[in-house]
């Protein structure tokens, strides 16, 4: 697990700052997913829900996770740290 400085602490702040701007690029990001997710469970016959609509799901789930990890990397870069 990871430590996180104590909660009065300037440090705090700055990740609480920080948490912040990255959940919120992350929630603008995943929405579009999301709502393609939605529709594809919505419209997909029963019989593919297993199937088509589970590969579909997962390549939902790995571009979240890629932009999840660039937008890491560009706070970073930003001076985030």
């Amino acid at each position: 697990m990871l430590a996180h400085p104590p909660p009065d602490s300037p440090a705090a702040a700055d990740r609480t700052e920080r948490r912040q701007r990255i959940l919120a690029q992350l929630q603008a990001q995943a929405a579009p997913l999301l709502e393609r997710l939605a529709d594809t469970l919505v419209d997909a016959p029963d019989r593919e829900l297993f199937r088509s609509v589970e590969l579909q799901a997962r390549d939902l789930g790995q571009r979240l996770a890629a932009a999840a990890q660039q937008t890491g990397l560009d706070d970073r870069k930003k001076g985030g740290t």
